[in-house]
């Protein structure tokens, strides 16, 4: 009987330990398990990135601004130009903000 128990509780503790160490980790938040193929519109884009390292598929994460997220493949062309139209977009409004700061 005394050994039944013994595994019970080692049993008991491997879980409680287990739960403690994936609530407190700091793996992905998000990652990217299928893509989507629609071609988004930059002027529906808000922003986007990219998906952490520790997920199994590379992707980048389009946020419209409808507040979705989408979930694109980074090798596709239209992503890349996507993603270089929105960081032109951004590059443009910095410039933007920081000539009229001067006035």
């Amino acid at each position: 009987m005394k050994p039944y128990c013994i595994f019970i509780a080692s049993l008991v503790l491997f879980a409680f330990c287990s739960l403690a160490r994936s609530e407190f980790s700091q793996g992905p938040n998000k990652c990217c398990f299928s893509f989507s193929n629609v071609k988004i519109p930059v002027k529906q884009v808000e922003s986007y990135h990219t998906t952490h390292l520790e997920c199994n598929r590379n992707g980048v994460i389009i946020i419209t601004k409808a507040q979705r997220e989408i979930c694109v493949d980074p090798t596709e062309k239209w992503v890349q130009r996507l993603i270089n139209l929105v960081d032109a977009q951004n590059m443009k409004e910095m410039s933007q903000s920081s000539s009229g700061d001067s006035d």
